[in-house]
């Protein structure tokens, strides 16, 4: 069950972007370049502190480089629904869903929409997603009424509402059990052919990332400490058989991302 590709050419473009934590800091990024947007959903692989959720909130707009450029094509898989300049070109789903406890789950869902199409047209989109996820019976409910589960397919409906180009995932499925994690997996590859964009998943875990992910990028640093950098950079093809979680041929890319994993030394 795949999702359907974006446009062809990459939607995020990342040229020499050099970033370091403050003035006399070492180089997270120096001279990095990528392009993303020709196979997605693109897993993003790597230890603490080999870059990966850096360069996610770069590309958010969460921090800013130091030098380089970064640009993302702007524009939405819903050609009817176009953010403007104002607006992020981004969807971001956090490691926790980041709920607001005094609204319910249908408010915090057309909250980010609602100033881009209005209160009646941004809840009935919320109502859609909400639908999708398998939350319409709980668009009253606030988030502490819900399973963990449940506020992390909160958020993801949240996510999908909001008609961004691209959508970042940074571990959003780390703290939950096998079976949950799988559901709420399988539940995104489906809103991503209802709603197809470029995303972006951020994780620690190998099969996840091939799980997930149809580009496979490993992050790292290589010996000395030099500036992180790709370590790994593949695109799946598997049959749908070879899709199941755990199956052998994602076992085999697996153990080769492990293997390229290792020749970097990535701090923790």
């Amino acid at each position: 069950m795949d999702p359907q590709s974006p446009a062809p050419g990459p939607l995020i473009s990342i040229r020499l972007l050099s970033f370091a934590f403050g003035a006399g800091s070492r180089y997270i990024f120096r001279k990095f370049s990528l392009e993303l947007g020709d196979e997605s959903p693109v897993a993003i692989l790597g230890a603490s502190g080999c870059g990966k959720t850096t360069l996610l909130r770069l590309i958010a707009g969460l921090l800013k480089p130091l030098e380089g450029e970064l640009e993302i094509l702007r524009g939405s898989p819903d050609r009817s629904l176009v953010p403007s300049r104002d607006r992020s070109p981004v969807s971001f789903v956090f490691q926790e869903p980041r709920l607001l406890p005094w609204m319910n789950v249908l408010e915090n869902t057309a909250l980010p929409i609602q100033g881009l199409l209005g209160r009646r047209e941004g809840e009935d989109r919320a109502r859609h997603f909400l639908e999708l996820v398998g939350l319409a019976d709980k668009a009253g409910s606030r988030p502490a009424e819900l399973s963990g589960g449940q506020r992390q397919r909160a958020g993801l409906a949240r996510a999908f509402a909001y008609p961004s180009p691209a959508l970042l995932l940074d571990e959003p499925f780390q703290s939950l059990d096998i079976p949950l994690r799988i559901q709420l997996m399988d539940l995104t590859l489906r809103l991503l052919e209802e709603s197809p964009r470029l995303t972006v998943l951020v994780t620690h875990d190998p099969r996840e990332a091939v799980y997930v992910g149809r580009r496979i990028l490993a992050l790292g640093r290589k010996p000395g400490g030099d500036p992180c950098g790709i370590l790994f950079d593949e695109t799946l093809n598997l049959s749908r058989e070879d899709r199941a979680y755990g199956s052998a041929a994602q076992g085999a890319m697996e153990k080769r991302l492990l293997a390229a994993l290792a020749e970097g030394a990535v701090p923790g």
